[in-house]
């Protein structure tokens, strides 16, 4: 089973790399994980043709059975980069790029409420006709205060209680991309 974990900004530092990063290394005796950053693709653009960077994306999109995204919360909403990086395969990179994909909205924030506005947001997003991807339901990760449960060094969530929350979630997607490519 082939999963992208997509880090859901362009920042240089961001808990959600974190969190990529921590998935694919503890659940990758279940499946295939591959982190994948959206820092180098081209802003989304009509008018532009899609150039290297977004041919790999939608083409890694594409082949994996499922995707996972860590999406932080910028202001109550997902960060402009995330957003471009969904429309290249909504809008220009041909239909059925995400159409009953499965994927995973997860994400840690600095403040108490653990990014679920931006992850109502994403969600909106996915489940457009534009998109109609297959979201996971009924399993969400807010973990907040992202600053005191991971460890800076390391980048392991050293939270018990969120790690544990984790593989219940993680658990559910895997069967859910098992069950989509049935």
């Amino acid at each position: 089973m082939k999963i992208l974990a997509v880090v859901g900004t362009n920042a240089p530092f961001s808990y959600n790399r974190f969190l990529a990063k921590f998935i694919a290394k503890r659940y990758g005796d279940k499946a295939d994980i591959e982190v994948k950053e959206i820092d180098k693709l081209t802003p989304f653009s009509r008018t532009d043709t899609a150039d290297d960077s977004i041919k790999q994306w939608v083409k890694d999109v594409k082949s994996a059975n499922g995707i996972i995204i860590t999406v932080p919360e910028y202001d109550h909403a997902i960060p402009a980069a995330l957003k471009s990086s969904l429309e290249w395969l909504g809008s220009h990179a041909g239909p059925n790029v995400m159409k009953m994909k499965p994927v995973a909205v997860v994400g840690t924030s600095y403040g108490t409420q653990g990014a679920s506005r931006a992850q109502e947001d994403i969600r909106e997003i996915l489940l457009s006709p534009d998109m109609s991807a297959n979201v996971l339901p009924g399993n969400e990760i807010l973990f907040g205060n992202a600053a005191g449960n991971f460890d800076k060094e390391t980048g392991e969530l050293t939270n018990d209680a969120y790690v544990k929350q984790l593989d219940g979630v993680m658990d559910n997607f895997f069967n859910f991309v098992k069950q989509a490519t049935k």
